[in-house]
């Protein structure tokens, strides 16, 4: 009896020491837009007590128009308290720090409710293909000292215009690098779980974002207007896929293509039958820097009637440096001393 009382007490000393664990992690991020636009890298730490999280950003453009334009690498931290549902945002360089609500004021539309009123009638689009694949290579590596196993996921996805019946092909191909999940992992995963869980919840929103932005759909719905319930049902499948895919993802390369373009608008007849070529608009100079960018997307993606040649769209890579379970200081959550409040 005596043995049971103490494997109970146990147990619940195991529980409680799991749910008040402290999460470190040291990550590295690198994303790419279009050619010419630049790369953004960002070395992140985040951390994670209970309902707190602390997010220590360096953030830095190179190459292309925002690495010219861009200055020193820029230092942030926010910390989101769930418990007093506020974010502070603060600016080290200057020791100032901005405070917002987590939650939206009554009344306020969220994206996803924007979303589920239905597609943008100014792209409407649907699936007619998703296919997806998951393979496990046997390549091993070993990266920031975890023993790592290589998957591949390539998901193809075909969108048809619903007026001219043109189709879009989009290709998603990602390079997972797999760690066995230790006990270390399983606890760091299910507190960042936890946290987003209730984060989400303050927010109003059903899905937690790694699901929704699983493998680009986030971004494949806002571009082409697509129904938010079919690309839900699409991301099922999706998901029962990715279940062969074992482990915690250490490096993940994410490559979204295009593969082929037959949506291209048809030229306007001519009286004899022939095809009229459209008067062509004289360009503006761009003046400011969202015009700039702005000038090159529209190069980029609004070529002529020709389908687009396979390249990268965007490209991602996300890294993991370390992990720690190690106390962390209350005072990692708190807005330093020194620190002046500034309106936005």
């Amino acid at each position: 009896m005596k043995s049971l009382r103490l494997m109970v007490l146990a147990l619940v000393t195991l529980m409680v020491g799991s749910a008040l664990a402290d999460l470190k992690m040291e990550t590295f991020t690198r994303a790419s837009m279009l050619t010419g636009l630049g790369t953004t890298e960002v070395n992140a730490v985040t951390q994670y007590q209970g309902d707190k999280r602390a997010e220590d950003n360096a953030t830095k453009m190179v190459g292309g128009i925002g690495g010219m334009l861009a200055g020193k690498p820029q230092t942030s931290v926010a910390i989101t308290r769930l418990d007093k549902d506020l974010v502070w945002d603060l600016n080290p360089p200057k020791k100032t720090y901005t405070e917002r609500p987590i939650a939206l004021p009554a009344g306020t539309e969220t994206k996803a409710e924007r979303r589920q009123s239905g597609p943008d009638q100014s792209k409407p689009y649907k699936i007619v293909k998703s296919e997806i694949k998951v393979s496990k290579t046997g390549a091993t590596k070993t990266i920031n000292g975890f023993a790592c196993t290589e998957y591949l996921v390539t998901w193809e996805v075909v969108l048809e215009d619903t007026a001219s019946k043109g189709r879009v092909t989009q290709v998603m191909t990602t390079d997972m690098w797999n760690t066995p999940l230790t006990d270390q992992l399983k606890k760091a995963q299910a507190i960042e779980a936890e946290f987003s869980r209730a984060y989400t919840k303050k927010l109003g929103v059903e899905l937690a974002p790694e699901k929704t932005d699983r493998l680009g759909a986030g971004m494949l719905t806002s571009m082409y207007g697509l129904d938010p319930k079919q690309t839900a049902g699409k991301m099922e499948e999706v998901g029962k896929e990715m279940a062969k895919v074992e482990g915690y993802p250490i490096v993940t390369e994410v490559k979204w293509q295009v593969k082929s373009d037959s949506a291209a608008a048809k030229k306007p007849a001519r009286s004899d039958g022939g095809e009229a070529t459209p008067k062509e608009e004289p360009e503006e100079p761009p003046t400011s820097l969202s015009g700039l960018i702005a000038n090159k997307i529209a190069k980029q993606i609004v070529k002529d009637d020709k389908p687009k040649e396979e390249g990268v769209m965007f490209s991602s890579y996300h890294e993991v440096k370390s992990v720690s379970l190690d106390a962390i200081p209350e005072t990692a959550f708190e807005v330093p001393d020194g620190y002046k409040k500034v309106e936005k």
